[in-house]
């Protein structure tokens, strides 16, 4: 894949949708394949970590067309640290992800998943959410990983899309 976000203008709409159905047939071609049929070279965990880069260069590309029009909130922030961030949420998985555009000598991607719940006080039939501990996605050849990985992936796909949808047909300059 070419590296995204590089252009001075951003990519349209038609190399963004070719860009993640490419995702999504990489996905289910080789790392599906890969994780039923026992991935005897272990290269599994490298193909997702790949994904999910794959996936924070196609948001930050994204992000450039939020700007261009009226989107309800973009899901890039700023750390501390002046470190960019992505944050999207997950309801199906009841969940939000965490990504970090730039890991430092990591060996998988930062990518967080956010667990949570709706709390329901049964006095005032208020709701809250209680989020639990951060979980850190390090990819390996498992079962759970490869549900984090879908966790993570799904949401990003939806987000993209959304934001895609949004979109002028074939158009640079929105």
């Amino acid at each position: 894949m070419e590296t995204l976000g590089r252009e001075s203008e951003p990519l349209p709409s038609e190399k963004l949708r070719a860009v993640i159905h490419n995702l999504k047939e990489e996905r289910s071609d080789t790392i599906e394949k890969l994780f039923y049929e026992k991935d005897k070279s272990n290269i599994l965990p490298k193909l997702l970590e790949n994904q999910i880069y794959a996936y924070i260069e196609l948001i930050k590309e994204i992000e450039k067309h939020t700007t261009k029009f009226e989107y309800p909130i973009s899901v890039a922030f700023k750390d501390d640290n002046n470190n960019v961030y992505y944050c999207i949420n997950n309801p199906e998985e009841n969940c939000y992800i965490t990504l970090y555009s730039d890991p430092i000598n990591e060996e998988s991607p930062r990518a967080y998943i956010h667990n949570y719940a709706r709390e329901y006080n049964s006095d005032s039939r208020e709701c809250t959410l209680a989020v639990a501990e951060p979980k850190k996605f390090v990819a390996k050849n498992s079962l759970r990983c490869f549900e984090d990985f879908l966790k993570i992936v799904h949401p990003c796909e939806a987000y993209i899309n959304s934001v895609i949808a949004k979109m002028p047909e074939n158009c640079y300059n929105i």
